[in-house]
């Protein structure tokens, strides 16, 4: 007979085990979880028109000295990159302190450093959160 409770042990310790290996392998966070500095190749050239990008989500880079990064939605407008961070957020906080970001897209290893300029108090901008303040990404 099997005994399920020490099956039931084993499978946990196992999905933490891979979990650990998984998120300490990333550059960058994974699913839901922050991580650290984004891995990738540093793309110096500054990119005028952000309307190539077809991910549903970027990584972003917070906090250059110690960093910091999220998976989130982002907006393109007129070619312009734009994401609207909820108050509430560790992240927001970081953003506030130092406009210095960094963001890569979807799978691509291409990362580019970025400046986090506020365009929009909550419910200024037309199309946005109106709860939420709007930053548009520029090059730094």
């Amino acid at each position: 007979m099997i005994d399920t409770r020490s099956a039931s042990k084993t499978l946990l310790v196992v999905f933490l085990g891979l979990s650990a290996l998984l998120l300490g392998g990333c550059s960058g966070p994974f699913l839901v979880f922050p991580g650290g500095r984004l891995g990738g190749e540093e793309v110096t050239e500054p990119v005028e028109d952000w309307s190539f990008v077809d991910s549903m989500f970027m990584d972003l880079e917070l906090r250059p000295d110690d960093p910091y990064s999220v998976t989130l939605n982002y907006f393109v407008r007129d070619g312009k990159l734009y994401i609207d961070p909820a108050e509430d957020r560790t992240w927001d906080q970081y953003l506030k302190d130092d406009d210095r970001v960094r963001v890569r897209f979807g799978f691509d290893d291409r990362v580019y450093p970025l400046r986090a300029v506020l365009v929009g108090e909550p419910g200024e901008l037309e199309g946005f959160d109106s709860d939420r303040y709007v930053y548009r990404l520029d090059p730094r």
